[in-house]
């Protein structure tokens, strides 16, 4: 009887996670076959080991009349590939033939960059159009494991039509070899048949076993050879299954070349059948981006579709379904790819929600974020802003606050100086959904609810905004006022000390009251925007006076920089040619 599975951990990488998948697929198919109705198969994080379990048997005698099926589908990897006998064409992963839809997608969007007769909106509207074509496609005509065959057809793929035909070659013995694995899994008993294996140890492939590869596998050198390690056929052959529903695999353009960056969840508990819905979800709408940028948007993304696809979901955190993302780099060396790091995001710790309103606020403010992120250039100073951003997304209570709020320092600059070059596509934070996002971000040694509510704060935050952000979306021609240019910087340098924030703010409102008086004067008495009142300062001094100054700059940061609902219209009207991430 097989019904609970164990996958140890031993690599400290995706590679037993591949597997844990790989597994999963297998048993649903096998219960498929058997003509076995609804069922739960579950993956469970144990520490030291994953557990796959299914709550419907299966006994040897129901395995005796299972008949043949490719464990994982045939991969064509040329046009004179040919599948081995009694396998159509149309059941296998045609790689000549998704290269060439893929590359008429590519070749139309290029076409359309280069039609001279079209305006800037014609062309957006165009690959828009383009975009949704295809993703109408994917998971029909286009495969979503695309990704991944098209590293598999490479080194890896001798390797794999071996894996394939210990399969294909004993389908006679078939039932054996399919007792064989559930025993492997379920009492490490590993059964010696009548069958012969094309490839009983094969080498281990750095795709599926990132710490394998030549150069990796030692902890130091102890030999001439740098050849990478055997494996068992069964682990590998599951690599390879779940390598094909849950990795994920990007380009990274790099100078004139690209590298790789890989991306496999980590789930502490979930059902079979919700993993691959929601990978195929986040794989659908997949882009390309540089490494910092990629990392972002995929947490990120992973994050809303979970929240989207889980309605009655009420654990509390997103983390404790979703523990992060196994991610690998591979850096180009020409010919091959050598894996440069490895490493582990988790989700962020702090999205938590346990009813329909505050998961619709989560996804409100996620997009929000998202968008904010995709309008950031990775060059220069942004890899900085980038990164406080990423660390932010990892951290956890006051430590993920303080990487927001030195983010949220260096967002108020770079957005000033990226709507000033009239980059519009560089999006501000809107202050509806950030009041949504710091009452979420509220701790129990820090109330922000207490400062951003406060009537004082509020003025002080509005006044900011319209010296700067919200000016820049204003025609110049209708513009009453300066905009205050390097006044985020100002901010930032005068938030280190009680003392040199208050002094800053005072002679600041100082300022902008008297340029709102001389223009009411101008104008026959009629003010353009409200004055900051005595009593609002006075009430912004009190809170400062109990509340960390730097904590006190980086809230202001992020509101005095943001738009209103109001101000937001005018940004929709404004808003130039989007990029395409």
């Amino acid at each position: 009887m097989y019904k609970e599975f164990l996958i140890p951990k031993k690599s400290g990488t995706y590679s037993e996670m591949l597997e844990v998948f790989g597994l999963g697929n297998l048993i649903d198919e096998v219960l498929t076959r058997l003509d076995i109705g609804e069922r739960k198969i579950t993956f469970e994080d144990m520490g030291l080991y994953y557990i796959v379990s299914s709550d419907k048997e299966i006994t040897n005698k129901m395995l005796e009349g299972l008949t043949y099926f490719p464990v994982v589908k045939f991969l064509i990897n040329k046009s004179d590939t040919f599948p081995p006998e009694g396998i159509s064409i149309e059941n296998c992963f045609n790689y000549p033939e998704q290269k060439a839809e893929q590359d008429l997608y590519k070749k139309e969007y290029e076409n359309i960059d280069k039609d001279k007769k079209k305006s800037s909106e014609q062309k957006k509207a165009a690959k828009q159009e383009l975009a949704q074509r295809k993703l109408s496609e994917f998971g029909k005509k286009l495969d979503k494991e695309y990704d991944v065959y098209r590293e598999l057809i490479k080194n890896p793929y001798s390797s794999f039509v071996k894996l394939f035909d210990n399969f294909h070659e004993n389908q006679q013995y078939f039932p054996e070899l399919i007792k064989e694995i559930l025993s492997y899994y379920s009492k490490s008993i590993i059964l010696n048949g009548d069958y012969k294996l094309a490839d009983e140890k094969p080498t281990s492939q750095q795709l599926f076993n990132p710490n394998q590869g030549k150069g990796l596998n030692k902890a130091k050198a102890n030999n001439a050879s740098m050849g990478n390690q055997k494996s068992f056929w069964v682990a590998e052959t599951m690599k390879i299954s779940g390598a094909l529903s849950m990795m994920s695999v990007q380009y990274v353009k790099v100078g004139s070349g690209y590298d790789l960056k890989i991306y496999v969840p980590e789930f502490r508990q979930i059902l079979h059948h919700k993993a691959k819905e929601l990978l195929f979800v986040f794989k659908k709408y997949l882009k390309s981006a540089a490494p910092i940028k990629l990392d972002i948007l995929n947490l990120l993304d992973i994050t809303i579709y979970f929240i989207e696809l889980t309605p009655e979901y009420n654990k509390g955190k997103v983390k404790n379904t979703i523990q992060g993302f196994h991610t690998v780099y591979q850096k180009d060396l020409g010919q091959n790819k050598a894996v440069a790091n490895i490493s582990f995001m988790t989700t962020p710790d702090f999205v938590e929600y346990t009813d329909k309103k505050e998961s619709k606020d989560w996804i409100r403010l996620l997009k929000e974020q998202r968008n904010v992120i995709s309008g950031i250039e990775e060059v220069g100073d942004s890899i900085k802003g980038l990164q406080l951003y990423r660390s932010f997304l990892g951290a956890k209570g006051r430590n993920a606050l303080n990487y927001f709020s030195n983010f949220s320092f260096w967002y108020a600059s770079y957005l000033m100086q990226a709507l000033d070059n009239e980059k519009f596509y560089v999006k501000p934070f809107h202050i509806e959904t950030l009041n949504i996002f710091y009452k979420n971000m509220t701790t129990q040694e820090i109330n922000l609810s207490e400062i951003i509510q406060n009537e004082g704060f509020k003025a002080i935050a509005q006044a900011i905004r319209k010296s700067t952000v919200s000016l820049q979306y204003t025609p110049k021609e209708n513009r009453k006022f300066e905009i205050r240019y390097g006044l985020a910087q100002q901010l930032q340098n005068k938030s280190k000390s009680k003392e040199s924030l208050a002094t800053f703010i005072g002679e600041f409102i100082g300022t902008y009251n008297a340029e709102t008086g001389r223009n009411a004067e101008k104008n026959n008495g009629k003010a353009f925007r409200t004055n900051v009142k005595d009593e609002e300062l006075l009430q912004f001094f009190s809170l400062l006076d109990k509340s960390s100054p730097r904590l006190i700059g980086a809230l202001l940061a992020s509101y005095g920089f943001a738009l209103n609902k109001k101000e937001s219209q005018k940004e929709e009207v404004l808003t130039a040619e989007e990029i395409d991430n």
